[in-house]
Parts: C-alpha cells; sequence; structure tokens
C-alpha cells in the first residue's frame, strides 16, 4: 500500500516496553529518572550550553531526561512528543523533582508545532530523525526553524549512519563470524523495533536536510559508544579506533550530530 502524505509512525508502536527496555538509555533512566543521562544524550546538552532563563524545547522528548537536565540549569523547558506513553514516562520522572514547576509536557505532532514565531533559545531533536518520513521531518525542521530565536540552535542526534549500515556493518559481520560469532545480514534485525527506522540517515543528507529548511549547519560523526561489551581489549582498542580515526570514521562511526543555527 502506498504511504498517503500525512502518515507518521503510528505511536501506539512506542510502548512502555520500548522506553524502559529497548530505548538506549534505559539503564541510566531505571537508576536516576533522568538525573543521570548517557553520552548520547549529554554531548546535546554541552553543545547547547543552556543558561538559566533560557526557553527550551525538546521535540520527541521521550522519557524526559532532557527536560529535567534543562530545568536543573535554570531553564523553561517544554516537552513535545505524540506518544502518550511517552509522555506518561515522562510525567511519571519529572513530578517528584524539585524542578518540576520548570517543565511542561504537550502532546501532538511536530509538523504543527503549537508555538509562537522566535520563542525557544534551543531546541533539542534527539533520536527523533531516523522516525520520520522525509516529508514530516521538513516540515518539523520548518517548523522549528519557525519557532526558534534569531541565533537560536537546533541540536541534533541521529543513529544510525547508513554508511555503517552500508559498509562498514558488512567488514564487522566478517570478523565477527571468523571469531565464530554470526550476525544477521540485516543490521537492523539486531535490535527490537526496526519498522519505526524509516528515515536514516548519513552526514550529507543530514545536512542537507537542515539546509533546505533554512538553517547554518554544522553535521559531524561522534561516537557515544564505549564498547565496554567487548572483553578482548585488543578488540575493544580496534573498534575505538575505527570509530575516530579518518577516514575509518566516516564508515564506522554509527552516531550523527549537527547544530542547526537559525
Amino acid at each position: 500500500m502506498k504511504r498517503r502524505a500525512d502518515d507518521s509512525v503510528p505511536p501506539e508502536v512506542y510502548t512502555r516496553e520500548y522506553y524502559e527496555s529497548n530505548c538506549q538509555g534505559y539503564v541510566e533512566f531505571r537508576q536516576s529518572r533522568g538525573a543521570t543521562i548517557p553520552a548520547r544524550l549529554q554531548i546535546p546538552l554541552e553543545l547547547a550550553e543552556i543558561a538559566a532563563d533560557m526557553s527550551v524545547l525538546d521535540v520527541g522528548c521521550g522519557r524526559g531526561e532532557i527536560l529535567v537536565q534543562a530545568a536543573r540549569r535554570g531553564a523553561r523547558a517544554i516537552g513535545f512528543d505524540y506518544a502518550i506513553v511517552a509522555l506518561g514516562i515522562a510525567l511519571e520522572s519529572i513530578a517528584a523533582r524539585p524542578e518540576s514547576d520548570k517543565i511542561l509536557i504537550h502532546l501532538g505532532n511536530a509538523r504543527r508545532l503549537p508555538y509562537p514565531d522566535n520563542h525557544f533559545d534551543r531546541v533539542f531533536m534527539l533520536d527523533v530523525v531516523e522516525h520520520l518520513y522525509p516529508d514530516e521531518l521538513h516540515q518539523t525542521f520548518t517548523e522549528i526553524w519557525r519557532v526558534l530565536c534569531p541565533s537560536g540552535r537546533l541540536i541534533v542526534h541521529t543513529m544510525p549512519n547508513t554508511w555503517y549500515y552500508r559498509l562498514g556493518y558488512p567488514w564487522f559481520r566478517i570478523v565477527q563470524r571468523l571469531r565464530g560469532k554470526h550476525l544477521p545480514a540485516n543490521p537492523r534485525a539486531r535490535w527490537g523495533y526496526p519498522e519505526v527506522h524509516v528515515n536514516e540517515q548519513n552526514p550529507i543528507s543530514l545536512y542537507r536536510a537542515l539546509r533546505a529548511a533554512g538553517f547554518k549547519v554544522k553535521v559531524w560523526l561522534r561516537s557515544t559508544q564505549s564498547y565496554a561489551e567487548e572483553p578482548n581489549k585488543y578488540v575493544r582498542f580496534a573498534m575505538r579506533a575505527l570509530v575516530t580515526i579518518y577516514p575509518f570514521r566516516w564508515i564506522f562511526c554509527n552516531d550523527l550530530f549537527a547544530i542547526a543555527v537559525k
């Protein structure tokens, strides 16, 4: 069946099990309810340089960790998501925190943000890009551009890097097979909920998508993985080297970051 222009991944797909047992960072969330965050959230938070009294929007706020962190820095934070389950989890984690009076939660579709022009100093869009069809993504980026203040910053993280899936993963799979570990040909089969990734990116495609919405853009690759699960220290060293050293990082690093300025 052909996809209609107004279709999205159904919000019902994003279950409590997805957020609490699958979505990266769930271990830290279980332990701290947002007080401690993984590198994929810590890096964007540092890039945002949030100051007291800033207005911050988290598009696709999920469990609400960024909202907690922004409010702890004195910002007024709004979480926006279309998955009711996500907002329920976020409300649970925020309710008992002393920063809760600085946080609001809104339900809606990011293609039509219910906020005035030039309203937010910072917008986060973390691990959302890959969940939006191309037309949805363009509409969402355009809406974010509208609600950002002049010189405001949009901080993006997305994964996977399609260059890794196409070029790096086949080599990784061969090496693992030589070690007696058999991985599926499709890298998406290694993880739960593969159906929610409908628009995976690489540095060039992400740059173009942000530029098309009117942003000044910087896109780069930076690994957030520790590879601590790899028991062999030599293999672990090689994995860390491949995701950091040019030109190998272009096809082995799986995390994309972007700063987009209005």
